[in-house]
């Protein structure tokens, strides 16, 4: 816990911090990777992930795009997290950017929405989809606990992304983690053995006779280490 005099330390560096990104984003904020740095989002650094994300979302930059990322950051601070929501704020200008956390999250800016509730809940994520989507980009940077991911990709894919959208879910090294829900490669409980299958459902058509579940409407699966792009068919 912080004391009131480090607290205000941390609020006058924050707002130092504030002034520069303002200044340095809009120059760098068609290049993804410098614009996640700006913000300090994980998504420019350690992982990496900016470059993919501009691989697949490039073309989505001048458009008026609605987007959902689940995970605000800052763990339970109120007014801390938030970077990667002003990231796409930034890069997508004419885009609505809606956040959701288990933790009250206070992010009053322009073209941002903060939504609190849980991602394993899936009345309310569907309530949240009729609400203010449908979407077309929903990010799962939430929990990471492999039920968590599965209880909200299919709360959210089939009726709340558009056709031709993205469902991305981020940081898939947890489904190899016990802590996490995860088991051994091939367990089909995780979120990778979730993407494994969603491959038969980019072949749905050549499904003939197979009398299996109902299949998902996919166009195609990216993978890469730790991060899968689905899209919607």
């Amino acid at each position: 816990m912080l004391s009131t005099r480090a607290r205000i330390r941390h609020a006058i560096g924050d707002q130092r911090i504030i002034r520069v990104q303002r200044l340095v984003a809009p120059v760098v904020r068609r290049n993804l990777t410098l614009l996640a740095r700006v913000y300090d989002t994980d998504k420019g650094r350690g992982h990496g992930y900016a470059a993919l994300y501009e691989r697949h979302l490039g073309d989505l930059r001048d458009r008026p795009i609605n987007l959902l990322e689940i995970g605000i950051g800052g763990y339970d601070s109120t007014t801390w997290g938030g970077s990667s929501l002003r990231t796409w704020r930034d890069y997508f200008q004419r885009g609505q950017i809606h956040g959701l956390d288990i933790a009250e999250k206070q992010i009053d800016e322009p073209r941002i929405h903060v939504h609190r509730g849980d991602q394993s809940d899936q009345t309310y994520l569907r309530e949240l989809g009729r609400r203010y989507g449908p979407f077309d980009v929903v990010i799962d940077d939430g929990s990471h606990v492999n039920a968590h991911i599965r209880a909200s990709f299919d709360a959210l894919f089939v009726d709340h992304v558009r056709p031709s959208g993205f469902y991305i879910i981020e940081d898939m090294s947890t489904a190899y983690l016990d802590e996490y829900g995860g088991g051994p490669p091939g367990d089909q409980g995780t979120s990778v053995g979730l993407v494994q299958s969603l491959c038969d459902d980019v072949n749905r058509r050549h499904w003939a006779g197979w009398q299996g579940r109902p299949a998902l409407p996919v166009r195609a699966v990216h993978v890469y280490e730790k991060i899968a792009f689905v899209q919607h068919g």
